[in-house]
């Protein structure tokens, strides 16, 4: 699977990488992705806004007017002084960055909804991660958050998917 990205980069395949997407298209960058332990950092879990949002860039850009979008990970990736970061947060300096013209990393979920929302938290799994990084109250939190985020990031991220589709569609349509 590595040389597939790889590849995909070399020819200009349009590629969307989302949380461990985000990672896999960094390794194939060369970029290291570090636990947050081995950095000294808890997981990122929760709905939290982006900073220094680059305005410019066509899919992250629209974001920077997001009151939040939903981080959940552990893993960092560790950009290099050549990396274009597009956004961060206060605890990951690199939760969007560029991997071409036509390639994104997202280390956060921009496709999460409140209804998806309550999907990964029917998980067991997740239910525990959650409240292991956030305490008790952690699902009632990320689901009250999830509700107030929702009418103004839907828009946006929809604006996001919007300009990626226009790179898409060529392929599938090929």
């Amino acid at each position: 699977m590595p040389r597939f990205r790889a590849d995909a980069l070399r020819h200009g395949v349009p590629t969307l990488g989302v949380c461990l997407g985000a990672q896999l298209l960094a390794r194939a960058q060369g970029l290291a992705v570090r636990t947050g332990s081995e950095l000294g950092r808890p997981s990122e879990i929760g709905w939290v806004p982006l900073r220094d949002v680059d305005r410019d860039d066509p899919v992250v850009g629209p974001l920077a007017a997001a009151p939040a979008v939903l981080h959940w990970h552990g893993d960092r990736i560790v950009p290099t002084p050549g990396t274009r970061v597009l956004a961060r947060t206060d605890t990951t300096e690199c939760q969007a960055f560029r991997a071409g013209p036509v390639a994104w990393g997202l280390q956060f979920h921009l496709e999460v909804t409140p209804d998806l929302l309550d999907d990964w938290l029917a998980e067991p799994a997740f239910t525990a991660e959650a409240e292991e990084a956030l305490g008790s109250q952690a699902i009632d939190a990320l689901r009250a958050d999830a509700r107030a985020a929702a009418p103004a990031l839907r828009p946006l991220a929809q604006q996001s998917l919007s300009h990626l589709r226009t790179l898409f569609q060529p392929h599938a349509d090929g």
